[in-house]
């Protein structure tokens, strides 16, 4: 048995060349799951230049015109060895109508082509990819276009830094190692840990003195994170503990380690100190390789099945 059932994949264009749905087809091979491919449609304004506004019946052909093009799309992959389904939608409110879908249909991942976003975009508006990660309570994979068809080399961002609810943390950390491993499970794929800590707010006047203490604390945030990783079998020569910024460190990480898709937490948890969410907005907004989002509520129950 695969790690997977269902996969569903959402695209905001038809395009035969989406690396989200290569990935899904993919990763559907591989573990036996069906794909559900859902297109959301959005009508794009023609007659900007004699500013007028689309009316109902140009709406409805952009769409009659959209299911077409996604029903040919998908045609083409009927014969791959994979159960195929599709479906769209159309709403004034396609990001909530979307995130609804999701929630009902329940997927073991919705996998989705990564769209780039603008600082100011992210200032000013929430980009759909973030708007997702945040309503979908479940797992998201964001895929770049330049993606290979299945990671090779999979990174899981973790969060041991000191907490008030420590047990609470340990655990959304090992759920997001958990749904690492039913992914580097399913593609037969490279498993690494990673951990940021600063500090850079420990001094002293005595150099000596600021030396020592940044050797303990650095000891003192080591030993969770050398804890989790035995706890989860994680190999020594794959834990990296590295000190620096979140994003900055992971950024460094996946090109020094050539890796092929990130696994980080997506909202923050009730009671943890660190903004998890926002470090993983930052690096959905410009992603450096595939990135797997999880939702809380996904990490709380994930079990990865041992596959075939």
């Amino acid at each position: 048995m695969g790690q997977y059932r269902q996969l569903l994949v959402l695209l905001t264009e038809v395009d035969p060349h989406s690396a989200a749905l290569r990935r899904g087809l993919a990763l559907a091979h591989v573990s036996g799951a069906s794909v559900h491919v859902l297109g959301l449609f959005e009508p794009s304004e023609e007659h900007l230049l004699r500013e007028e506004r689309l009316n109902e019946a140009d709406i409805k052909r952009q769409y009659e015109v959209y299911r077409e093009r996604l029903a040919a799309l998908v045609e083409r992959h009927r014969n791959s060895g994979v159960a195929l389904t599709v479906d769209s939608l159309h709403a004034d409110d396609i990001r909530s109508q979307a995130i609804d879908y999701i929630n009902e249909l329940q997927p073991d991942m919705v996998i989705k082509d990564s769209e780039a976003a603008a600082t100011l975009v992210r200032l000013f508006s929430t980009p759909l990819d973030c708007a997702l990660m945040r309503g979908c309570k479940g797992v998201t994979q964001f895929v770049p276009a330049a993606a290979v068809s299945l990671p090779q080399r999979i990174l899981v961002a973790v969060d041991t830094a000191f907490s008030e609810t420590p047990a609470i943390q340990e655990h959304f950390n090992r759920g997001l190692i958990r749904a690492a491993q039913a992914l580097a499970l399913q593609c037969d794929a490279q498993l690494h840990l990673l951990s940021a800590y600063n500090l850079a707010g420990v001094f002293a006047s005595d150099m000596n003195v600021t030396q020592a203490w940044i050797d303990e604390m650095r000891e003192a945030l080591q030993e969770p994170f050398a804890e989790l990783a035995d706890a989860e079998g994680v190999a020594a020569d794959r834990r990296h503990f590295i000190e620096g910024g979140p994003v900055q460190v992971i950024r460094e990480q996946v090109a020094a380690l050539d890796i092929d898709a990130v696994v980080m937490g997506v909202v923050q948890p009730k009671g943890l100190d660190k903004l998890l969410g926002d470090t993983t907005e930052r690096i959905v907004g410009r992603p450096p390789c595939s990135v797997l989002a999880v939702h809380p509520e996904a990490a709380e129950t994930w079990e990865p099945s041992p596959c075939n």
